[in-house]
C-alpha cells in the first residue's frame, strides 16, 4: 500500500523515526502502525504528530487521512498556528486544476460558471442538471498529484472514495468518467 502525504505548507516529515523531504509516495503495510511528525518549516507553525492505525480512515481538526482504494493512503494536512485566536497569514495558494475548480463551483452553487468550464462536445452530452447531479453526494475532491495521469478521487458522505479520471480540450474540460469505485 502506498501513503500519500498532502500538506498545505512547506515542512518536512519524521516518519517512525526517519525523516523524508518529501513524501508523494511511501510504501506501508496496511496493517503498520505510523507516527507521522510534522516539522514545518516556517518558525509561526507549530509541529504535531499524526497516529496511523493501519490504513483506517481518521480525522481531526488538523488531519484528515483516508483510505482511498486498496492500494492508496491520502493522508492531508492544515497547518497548526502558535496563536489560537487571531488571524493568520495565508499560505501561498496553489492553482487548483480545472476539475477542482469544476467541482467548487458547483458545491459553490455557481452553476453557471462551471458549465462554462466545459467543452463544447461535453456541453452536447452534458446538460446543468445533468453536470449538478454528477456531483451530488460527494463531500470533497482529492487529485492524485502522485500520478501523471489527470486522476482525482471524489469522496463521498460515508469517506467512499470513487476514483475518477479527467481530459482536456483547449483548457475545457472534455470529459470525467469512473474509473474505479471498489476499496
Amino acid at each position: 500500500m502506498e501513503l500519500h502525504i498532502k500538506s498545505k505548507f512547506d515542512c518536512v516529515y519524521q516518519i517512525n523515526g526517519d525523516f523524508f523531504e518529501r513524501a508523494d509516495s511511501l510504501a506501508f503495510s496496511e496493517f503498520d502502525v505510523l507516527y507521522v511528525t510534522v516539522l514545518p518549516i516556517r518558525h509561526t507553525l507549530l509541529p504535531y504528530t499524526v497516529k496511523l492505525e493501519g490504513a483506517r480512515n481518521t480525522k481531526a481538526e488538523l488531519y484528515n487521512g483516508i483510505r482511498l482504494d486498496k492500494n492508496n493512503y491520502l493522508l492531508t494536512l492544515e497547518p497548526r498556528h502558535m496563536t489560537v485566536y487571531g488571524f493568520s497569514r495565508q499560505e501561498t495558494a496553489v492553482q487548483p486544476s480545472p476539475v477542482m475548480r469544476l467541482f467548487s463551483l458547483i458545491k459553490n452553487g455557481d452553476v453557471f460558471s462551471a458549465y462554462a468550464m466545459l467543452s463544447e462536445s461535453l456541453k452536447e452530452t452534458v446538460d446543468k442538471r445533468a453536470l449538478v447531479a454528477f456531483f451530488e453526494g460527494y463531500d470533497r475532491i482529492e487529485e492524485c498529484f502522485w500520478k501523471t495521469e489527470p486522476l482525482f478521487y471524489l469522496i463521498d458522505t460515508n469517506e467512499v472514495a470513487h476514483l475518477n479520471k479527467y481530459t482536456l480540450d483547449g483548457g475545457l474540460i472534455d470529459n470525467i468518467e469512473e474509473i474505479d469505485s471498489s476499496v
